[in-house]
């Protein structure tokens, strides 16, 4: 049972780990435009062109699962905006007020959409196309074995901004409270209730292919963003020694 249910174990690992580099990648971007041009909104801009592939398929996935969700979409902004606490919000989609669980399905759609995104390119261009081809080996060996044709960096390029541009903002997470407590209930009642085995095989087996498709994405999107952590930490160093300048996160 341990193991057939091991998908949403990895699933849960990779997503935590995606958002720790997530995090980490934000706040340096913006510090090594810091480093660079001593100026907080030359920073600000340069983090927002690097994620900007990212950024229009972040607020278009809201405005699609809007309108399935019969929900109406009243603006779309692509523009950088500084927010209290240092936070930038690099594009927004203002949509009408409905119940938690479209708005749920609203602020969740980019995650959905980046993963499918992300899942196409690693299949199509790195033939990424399960788990164990993830294996940190197999990794270096399929990545510096793409790199020797002429877009392979366009790519990696997209699935980084994709990556670190599709988890769901604040805003996006405002509605889930209502969504989540009810998710929690009816699992506690599954699991208390001894029917996790009765659990039907077609249900059992899409939610074990959806962690499995998530995971996976998730996987290509950190096994891209750790050499760019390490390439990004490289450039502050030298840049610090060749500026004489330090940025305090």
């Amino acid at each position: 049972m341990a193991g057939e249910w091991a998908p949403l174990t990895w699933l849960a690992l990779l997503l935590l780990l995606l958002l720790v580099l997530e995090r980490w990648l934000s706040r340096h971007l913006q510090g090594l435009g810091l480093l660079l041009f001593a100026d907080p909104e030359t920073a600000i801009l340069l983090q927002y062109i690097v994620l900007l592939p990212g950024t229009i398929l972040h607020e278009l996935s809201h405005l699609v699962a809007a309108k399935l969700a019969g929900v109406r979409a009243k603006s779309l902004s692509l523009r950088p905006q500084a927010r209290r606490g240092g936070n930038v919000r690099f594009g927004a989609v203002t949509v009408s007020k409905s119940d938690p669980f479209r708005e749920s399905w609203i602020g969740l759609a980019p995650l959905l959409a980046g993963s499918a995104a992300i899942l196409v390119l690693a299949r199509w261009r790195f033939g990424v196309e399960s788990l164990p081809a993830l294996h940190p080996e197999v990794v270096l060996r399929t990545v510096s074995s793409s790199l020797r044709t002429t877009d392979a960096l366009l790519w990696l390029y997209l699935i980084f901004a994709i990556s670190n541009a599709m988890l769901p903002s604040a805003s996006d997470r405002q509605p889930w409270g209502p969504v989540l407590l009810f998710l929690v209930l009816a699992a506690g009642f599954v699991y208390l209730a001894g029917l996790l085995p009765q659990m039907p095989e077609v249900l059992k087996r899409g939610l074990l292919g959806g962690a499995t498709y998530l995971a996976l994405a998730f996987g290509v999107a950190v096994s891209v963003d750790i050499p760019v952590a390490l390439l990004l930490w490289a450039m502050e160093k030298l840049g610090e020694r060749l500026l004489q300048r330090h940025v305090e996160y």
